[in-house]
């Protein structure tokens, strides 16, 4: 029995010196282990290039009408199919636009009043990135005042949209349009806008006349 009680002094001992040994090796002097933290994934970057395509009805109504009361206008047998590519080429830090250019080759079909052409647009635009229910509807209006729009002919409706019976193969491109999306960084959009190609009120080549065409399509993020 004693030397069992003398072996555990002994054992309890050497515990209680193993302790302070730790003790002291993890003082001021030691370095304090560290864990792994968990990863971030990076937020993905907004898209710098995007293609898209629509399609759209030319219709009778002018400009105004047809942007702020769609509900009458009167579509037209004659129709549009564009394909087109968006570059943004600056994005403002303290406000929620971009700024964008946008250039499109459309083809024209259906009745011979609206003709057969094929039209080339090139527009700068502005995109202005926040409404207050995007965490449900990812929601974007862009809108281009000044653009470039040339067609290989002029199509009968232009000629006589125009009080004074003529128009022009290269007048202003003008676009406003409201995109939608799942959430920010989807990697599609969809889209309405209107189509306008006029003479400014005769400021083009005297032309007072106009066309528009209301269309829909859908644009994907390229990168």
């Amino acid at each position: 029995m004693l030397n069992m009680s003398l072996l555990g002094r002994m054992v309890c001992m050497i515990c209680m010196g193993l302790a302070a040994s730790a003790s002291g090796a993890y003082g001021a002097d030691a370095a304090v282990p560290e864990f792994p933290q968990p990863m971030t994934l990076p937020t993905k970057p907004p898209p710098t290039l995007r293609i898209g395509a629509y399609f759209g009805s030319l219709t009778s109504e002018a400009l105004v009408t047809t942007v702020f009361e769609p509900w009458r206008v009167h579509p037209i047998s004659s129709y549009l199919i564009d394909t087109h590519a968006i570059y943004t080429f600056y994005r403002l830090d303290s406000l929620p636009i971009d700024f964008e250019l946008e250039g499109g080759i459309a083809k024209r079909f259906g009745d011979a009043a609206g003709g057969h052409q094929v039209e080339f647009d090139l527009i700068p635009m502005a995109r202005w990135k926040y409404f207050p229910w995007n965490d449900y509807l990812y929601t974007n209006f862009r809108l281009g005042l000044i653009g470039a729009s040339y067609v290989t002919g002029i199509s009968d409706f232009e000629r006589h949209f125009d009080s004074s019976g003529h128009s022009a193969r290269f007048l202003n491109f003008l676009v406003p349009e409201l995109t939608f999306a799942p959430s920010a960084d989807s990697s599609f959009e969809v889209f309405v806008r209107v189509h306008h190609r006029s003479g400014i009120y005769g400021l083009i080549d005297n032309v007072h006349g106009a066309s528009n065409y209301i269309a829909g399509g859908i644009r994907f993020a390229i990168y």
